[in-house]
């Protein structure tokens, strides 16, 4: 799926501006460009948010369809003013509308360790008074630099690249059992030409989910901390949790290229970071006839007559109206007078999936046939649901509804009585079926489906069924942590290996050595060409100072016997290895 940006540039040239004017002045041209003055805006960027002490910055004032009236540097504590301004001017022509912009680039250097806020500014204008937002940037001290800082606040990222990042956004971090929220999923870009090939959507364990119907994913510009970007929201899902715990969103990763020249491109991959989810039981508990989690549900009941003869049809709607999964409302269980004969109900949805979540009407029709004349009195209907805004559970009533049935006029018409069609009763039993003999394989009088074999046959589905559910459940976690699997399978990896050269006879100095390398390069999660030893005795102290030096000496032990510097011997070498690797998988810390 590509994602472009359909702007189209303004001619810049001299000769395209003769063709543009000629086109207008012949009246080739359908409309003429308006200047989009309503739209006047200024912009506050900056060259960079993450800097040292004595390095220079850059803020640039953008004047978008307006000019200023009054300009001064700005005075900001922390930065000194050196020079400026250095201006620019382009235009810009978007769907038959003009946007003209003007810039002026200040340079500032940085003269104070810590956070520096520039906050927003009022700017005269020829449209009037324009405020900028507001912008931070971190100095570290001069001998430092700080990690740079992710766009969205509130919405980290430790990706190396902040020019292009994969951003899972919910709506709320901490939800009831039930409680929609919205997750959105979003591109955060600054480069141009990006073309994106791919993107994976991970799957959302724990929560019903509803997609939300949105057009094709277009760049958006968005300022963000002083910095421009390009944001994409490819997706966005109303997710209702059915769970209660701490849920781990992550796994949202897009595959594109850039293209650098005609003749040259790169890829280009961005992966975001975990998103937690706490979902919390409800504070009280829930009555037998709750409905579960919405906002504001109401319920309402209605006769389609107040008044019918006997034998005559009449319908009873009742509606839930509210915000939630009104899906997962049931057939409510009302309570008709026994002269009535009521056929099954029909359900209509109108239910709509927004970014505000899941609201609409959930509406059950039922068709009830009075059989003998009187004044009916269907009793009220009562709705329980947890609220969580006030987070106590609400009751909703719908009044009790009146309905007077007259006679059809037809004689000789004797009065009957009727239950739901659902509630049929056996009167009588003067026929039965006649019992046949019993079978070969059964005995006389045993239950076939209680015997102790049927039962194991029945249970090994659900068993099997069970367990290849959970290993599945399995691998996909040890294939979204490698490293983590190859550290805990680190111990178990040597022993193996070093059983399998002891029963080979092929141990030795070498095989030693190598299994060694191999234990530490599983814990620490490395490849062969980091394992310097220097390195990794560094490794090893932060993890587990206090046997640091055996390893070293082992490793040391291993090398002069491998190359005959000493005469150790093997089983003994290996032997000094199985406890050192026992001793460090208790005593590894993280």
């Amino acid at each position: 799926m590509n994602i472009g940006l359909d702007w189209m540039a303004w001619p810049k040239t001299s000769q395209g501006m003769m063709i543009l004017c000629a086109l207008t002045w012949l009246g080739m041209s359908p409309t003429v460009p308006v200047l989009g003055q309503n739209n006047a805006g200024v912009e506050l960027t900056v060259s960079r948010t993450d800097m040292a002490v004595g390095q220079s910055v850059k803020l640039s004032l953008t004047f978008v369809n307006c000019k200023p009236t009054k300009l001064v540097p700005p005075d900001i504590e922390g930065l000194e003013f050196r020079m400026g301004p250095s201006t620019s001017t382009s235009t810009q022509w978007v769907n038959g509308v003009t946007t003209s912009e003007q810039r002026y680039t200040y340079d500032y250097i940085a003269r104070k360790e810590g956070e520096i806020k520039i906050p927003g500014q009022i700017w005269e204008t020829t449209q009037g008074s324009l405020k900028t937002e507001a912008v931070r940037i971190l100095v570290s001290p001069s001998n430092q630099n700080l990690a740079p800082t992710a766009p969205p606040q509130g919405k980290s990222s430790t990706q190396v690249n902040q020019d292009l990042m994969t951003i899972i956004e919910p709506s709320k971090r901490n939800v009831y059992l039930g409680e929609p929220l919205v997750i959105s999923y979003k591109i955060y870009n600054r480069y141009n030409g990006l073309d994106v090939r791919e993107y994976d959507i991970p799957e959302l364990e724990g929560f019903w989910k509803e997609t939300i119907e949105d057009p094709e994913p277009r760049w958006v510009p968005e300022l963000i901390n002083g910095k421009r970007y390009n944001v994409a929201t490819v997706r966005r899902i109303v997710a209702f949790p059915q769970q209660t715990g701490t849920f781990v969103m992550d796994g949202f990763s897009l595959k594109g290229s850039m293209r650098i020249n005609f003749f040259e491109g790169r890829e280009m991959n961005a992966t975001c970071e975990p998103v937690t989810v706490q979902v919390m039981p409800l504070p009280e508990v829930a009555p037998p006839s709750s409905l579960g989690t919405f906002n504001r549900l109401s319920v309402q009941q209605a006769l389609s007559a107040d008044s019918v003869g006997s034998h005559e049809a009449v319908t009873l709607e009742v509606s839930y109206r509210g915000a939630g999964n009104l899906k997962f409302i049931q057939e409510p269980t009302l309570a008709w007078p026994t002269e009535f004969e009521v056929f099954d109900s029909e359900v209509t949805d109108n239910i709509s999936i927004t970014e505000k979540g899941e609201t609409g009407t959930r509406t059950f029709r039922f068709v009830a046939i009075p059989r003998s004349p009187g004044t009916y009195t269907l009793p009220a209907l009562n709705a329980t649901y947890f609220d969580p805004l006030t987070g106590s559970h609400v009751t909703s009533e719908a009044p009790a509804l009146a309905l007077n049935v007259g006679r059809d006029g037809r004689e000789g018409t004797q009065a009957m009585t009727y239950t739901h069609q659902q509630n049929v009763q056996m009167l009588n039993q003067d026929i039965r079926h006649i019992a046949l003999a019993p079978s070969f394989f059964i005995p006389r009088g045993e239950v076939p489906w209680m015997s102790g074999a049927v039962m194991v046959i029945f249970s090994l589905g659900p068993v099997a069924f069970g367990l290849g559910a959970w290993r599945r459940k399995t691998r996909r976690a040890e294939d979204r942590d490698r490293i983590g699997t190859r550290k805990k399978r680190a111990h178990r990896a040597l022993l193996t290996a070093l059983g399998a050269s002891e029963k080979s006879g092929t141990l030795d100095a070498s095989a030693v050595g190598d299994a060694l390398e191999q234990y530490l390069m599983a814990k620490l999660g490395w490849e062969r060409s980091a394992m310097q030893r220097n390195a990794v005795m560094a490794a090893l102290q932060s993890k587990v100072p206090h046997l640091q030096p055996a390893w070293l000496d082992l490793w040391t032990a291993c090398d002069l016997a491998r190359y005959g510097g000493t005469h150790a011997q093997d089983s003994a070498l290996a032997e000094r290895l199985k406890n050192l690797a026992e001793q460090t998988e208790n005593a590894w810390k993280g």
